[in-house]
């Protein structure tokens, strides 16, 4: 079965969870795998993601917010829950946690079909997979909840050599209200 949402990427590197890091103050790297969706006339959704790091870019009426996670210099550690009020001034706010589970053999199998899942139902999915190193992937799922005005998405990297996968999830809410003028 071919999926429209997999991208086979060398360059698998072994990292530890710890290494990880969030930031939302780089610019739009380069990526082998990207995939974007319109939310709305005004909103897109794009998803970044390369061999150990990802990027959620969200753009609205000409302005970007950019969420990274991956192993960079200076790097916040990796967000347990954290919501940050006015991350730009399209959202209102934006919350994000990050999960670092470990499993067996059998159980990494069992989570990558869990995590293929749920890229296969998602409205926007992307992932990379090292053809060397079939479990090694890091992937990202978007679902845009236009009713309430927010934006869902979901990271996964799984460092198979350790068992451990990384798993972040975010929800940004988009502002209703027009900016204030100065």
């Amino acid at each position: 079965m071919e999926h429209t949402w997999l991208t086979a990427v060398p360059g698998h590197v072994v990292c530890r969870p710890e290494q990880f890091g969030y930031r939302t103050d780089l610019e739009v790297l380069d990526a082998p795998a990207t995939r974007s969706l319109s939310v709305d006339e005004r909103t897109g959704v794009q998803l970044r993601v390369g061999p150990g790091r990802h990027q959620i870019v969200i753009s609205h009426a000409g302005q970007q917010w950019v969420e990274s996670v991956g192993v960079f210099d200076d790097a916040a550690e990796l967000p347990t829950l954290r919501s940050i009020a006015r991350p730009t001034p399209f959202a209102s706010h934006v919350d994000v946690g990050c999960t670092v589970t470990e499993h067996s053999p059998r159980g990494l199998r069992k989570e990558l079909r869990r995590i293929h899942e749920t890229l296969e139902n998602a409205p926007l999915a992307v992932c990379v997979q090292d053809p060397e190193e079939p479990a090694a992937v890091t992937a990202a799922a978007c679902h845009p909840a236009t009713e309430t005005g927010q934006l869902l998405w979901w990271t996964w990297r799984v460092l198979p050599e350790s068992g451990f996968v990384l798993r972040t999830r975010s929800a940004l809410q988009l502002s209703t209200a027009p900016p204030l003028a100065a």
